[in-house]
């Protein structure tokens, strides 16, 4: 599978795409992709599920997601839910005015938690915006220049030190060769030497390279986009946890409990859920793997009759 290169076409009159969606899980179908210009999803109502990279967020009501330039992401309503959005696409063009080395950076929200929360209330505040309003563009313009600033001033980061050896950050090509493969033969199992040959890197380059463009290891990629998988197979086929763990390349069931466990581990306390209580239920497995992917959980009541 080849991720798709989104090209972004901008309104004349406004330094960046904005667009207001309403997605159903029923109908929107969508495919991980990638384009140049960063983008900002703000959620309205509902929840969104964003993989990125390899790892899944999933970003709740009045609350936004930043991709970066050329992250591989999409951004789908939790199953058996729907979601409203407003996506702004930015322009490089337009902040390479004010910018001159933006192509040498990224946007880091964690380096300035007050910006983070100064964004929310713009992008609310363009989620408020009656876009058949004749004068609305107006104020989009002036809510648009107004993320460009709090990004550019406040959260811009260099994407590696100059001393670092690792190829550059905007070379994607072997990146998304490699993850194509990922993709079409996650179900097997795929040594390291076997990925780098793909792209014609050493293994030990290779590792160094790849998680300097996903941020996660190879082997933390692959686990995770098993991870996922089978949990559509429990969620969307009803698919025992033994079935879905083979069918999406783990070795056996305690490998696939291994990975849920880790991810359990370092997400769990910023879930208002009881572990004891989960790890009680009948079918524990799935919850957690629910849990562990930063989905919110159904109560196991409901779950589990």
């Amino acid at each position: 599978m080849n991720y798709k290169y989104e090209i972004i076409n901008y309104d004349q009159n406004t330094p960046a795409k904005v667009m207001y969606l309403n997605l159903s899980s029923e109908t929107h179908k969508t495919e991980l992709h990638w384009h140049r210009e960063p983008e900002l999803v703000y959620v309205i109502e509902g929840q969104a599920e964003c993989p990125r990279n390899g790892e899944t967020t999933l970003v709740n009501e009045g609350d936004f997601i930043l991709f970066n330039s050329e992250d591989v992401h999409l951004v789908r309503p939790v199953v058996g839910t729907s979601v409203r959005l407003v996506c702004i696409q930015l322009s490089f063009e337009y902040m390479r005015m004010f910018c001159k080395s933006i192509d040498s950076v990224v946007f880091d929200l964690s380096v300035s938690p007050q910006t983070k929360q100064k964004l929310i209330e713009v992008l609310q505040e363009i989620a408020e915006t009656n876009p058949n309003d004749e004068y609305s563009t107006l104020l989009q313009i002036a809510h648009v220049n107004k993320i460009y600033y709090l990004l550019l001033k406040n959260c811009t980061c260099f994407k590696r030190a100059t001393n670092n050896p690792i190829i550059p950050r905007r070379d994607f090509s072997y990146a998304k060769t490699a993850i194509a493969y990922i993709n079409e033969n996650y179900k097997r199992e795929i040594p390291l030497n076997e990925i780098s040959s793909v792209v014609n890197l050493s293994p030990s380059y290779f590792s160094k390279y790849f998680k300097s463009i996903t941020r996660v290891s190879f082997s933390e990629y692959l686990a995770n986009l098993r991870l996922e998988n089978a949990i559509n197979d429990m969620l969307d086929k009803n698919s025992t946890v033994s079935a879905a763990a083979l069918e999406n390349g783990f070795a056996n069931v305690k490998s696939f409990s291994a990975k849920r466990s880790t991810v359990l581990h370092r997400r769990s306390i910023k879930r208002n859920f009881s572990t004891d209580k989960i790890l009680k239920a009948q079918n524990f497995v799935q919850v957690l793997s629910l849990f562990a992917y930063g989905m919110q959980p159904f109560p196991i009541d409901k779950v589990y009759p």
